[in-house]
């Protein structure tokens, strides 16, 4: 079963002429802002790093707004219908600490860099080309918008629009205003997004409580003792210690998130980016709250016989959103759902070709490549990032399988490294060791896992089980980070070269 399968049997209402209307109206406002702002193109800088320029109105809509894709309204509302509020006090929660020490330590810090572009620039500044070339990769198999292409292809699905040639139509819008105009179109089409995602759900909210019955809807899932939502509104959801630790430690990827070190580097200042992540906190905590409580209420009416009992997770919000909201208004959230998708799907496919081109293709074949060469090349990768994303996300079951694996990679190989060089004077041999050890660490942990563990069809989650213990696939970062830690440390006491 892939994240792309036939979701529950609903007649769900179907799109009409005016929400095809308002959805079109969108589509074509991103194509033609793409078209504008091509003419701010003249480098590969002005391309990848919107040339320097970035202000905290635009970096605060922009990082919201790609931070916030569909990972996240679909991966949270499911986390929240099969978990309740621990999905935001376990899943959401731990990253808003993160990001504000990204904001208040990190930032300043990059800003020291000069002309770096990405986090490869600073592992090679502090480990040399190998470890680039790690870190790259794992930078790339993380921004690949996986995630993303998958709940497109989930909402495509549902709302009855032919999956390919939807996928294929958004997808070229996307990377048409992507090629065009870089992270400028990026950032300009990110505030349209973040506005649009935020009023939908902001209508869909009461309207849903309404749906439901009130807030009364509460105190009934409260009071199922023994029953599947008895824990729904305890922090812990009835998930155990070390499940909550492994998700709240996927928020460490916001210190070596790509987007959030391209943004940094593309600022006017370093105070501009500690404005913008500042608030967006209070942004992104009001939008996970809000996807949260719409996952619960799906859950709420499935237990009250309003929506079928074999209701998946990840189909939870757009379940609620079609059934009660009316023409025009299922165009302006199903526009709102396809914006928090566009926006995360342009911001790291233009990353991912990135990872790719001035990462890997340019210091390791072409070190002299010129402008319009990485200009042409990244362009051309846009795309080919986008359609291999859409063929890889049909590998996973659940949405927060994918996002897990991706958060894994990027903790597992590039966070002890990136933050050593940050913070200390490693050796040279320490970036590479901690690097190949946590991605040794995290394939041996899946090898492991799916040879000698099961699939839990209950929790539809893979479960190794030693003994007495049980390992689950959440727990993948866990297990893989002491790797990295102990590779980091064993490369610093015995690499022979001088410390840098």
């Amino acid at each position: 079963m892939s994240l792309n399968a036939p979701l529950a049997v609903l007649n769900h209402a179907q799109l009409d002429g005016l929400d095809y209307a308002v959805i079109g109206l969108y589509l074509a406002a991103m194509l033609a802002l793409g078209a504008v702002l091509s003419t701010k193109i003249r480098a590969f800088k002005d391309y990848f790093l919107a040339g320097g320029a970035l202000t905290t109105p635009l970096l605060i809509c922009t990082l919201v707004s790609s931070y916030y894709g569909l990972d996240v309204t679909f991966g949270t509302s499911e986390s929240g219908f099969y978990y309740g509020v621990a999905a935001w006090f376990w899943y959401s929660l731990p990253y808003y600490f993160f990001i504000a020490f990204a904001a208040l330590v990190i930032a300043p810090r990059l800003k020291r860099y000069g002309d770096a572009m990405t986090i490869s620039d600073i592992l090679e500044q502090h480990y040399g080309m190998p470890t680039r070339v790690v870190g790259a990769v794992a930078c790339f198999v993380y921004s690949a918008p996986i995630v993303s292409m998958a709940a497109l292809m989930t909402l495509m699905e549902f709302v009855g629009i032919p999956t390919g040639w939807g996928l294929l139509a958004t997808i070229g819008v996307c990377a048409a205003y992507t090629t065009m105009g870089g992270l400028w179109a990026d950032a300009i089409s990110d505030t349209l997004q973040f506005v649009l995602m935020c009023v939908s759900l902001a209508i869909a909210i009461p309207m849903a409580v309404e749906w439901v019955g009130g807030w009364g809807f509460v105190e009934q899932m409260s009071a199922t003792a023994g029953g599947a939502t008895a824990d729904h509104f305890a922090h812990h959801g009835g998930l155990s210690g070390w499940m909550l630790a492994a998700w709240a430690l996927t928020g460490l990827t916001v210190l070596v998130e790509p987007a959030f070190y391209q943004r940094v580097f593309a600022a006017s200042d370093a105070k501009a980016v500690q404005r913008a992540l500042l608030t967006g906190i209070l942004l992104w905590a009001s939008y996970d709250w809000g996807v949260t409580l719409i996952g619960i209420i799906a859950r709420a009416a499935v237990e009250q016989g309003m929506l079928p009992a074999d209701l998946e997770g990840k189909s939870a919000l757009l379940t609620i959103c079609m059934e009660m909201l009316p023409t025009g208004l299922r165009g302006l959230m199903i526009g709102g759902i396809l914006s928090a998708a566009m926006s995360t799907i342009d911001s790291y496919s233009l990353l991912a070709s990135g990872n790719v081109v001035y990462d890997i293709y340019r210091p390791l074949l072409d070190p002299k490549a010129s402008d319009r060469r990485l200009l042409v090349l990244t362009r051309l990768g846009v795309f080919s990032v986008m359609l291999a994303a859409a063929l890889i996300s049909l590998l996973f079951v659940r949405m927060r399988d994918t996002w897990q694996f991706m958060a894994s990679v990027m903790t597992a190989v590039v966070l002890v490294p990136v933050l050593g060089a940050l913070f200390g004077r490693p050796r040279r041999a320490a970036g590479l060791w901690g690097a190949v050890g946590g991605f040794v660490g995290l394939i041996t942990f899946y090898g492991l896992l799916f040879t000698l563990g099961e699939f839990d069809l209950e929790e539809e989650t893979h479960v190794w089980r030693v003994g007495g213990a049980e390992l689950w696939q959440d727990f993948s970062v866990l297990l893989a980070l002491p790797v990295s830690i102990a590779g980091f440390v064993a490369g610093n006491l015995l690499g022979k070269e001088e410390t840098r």
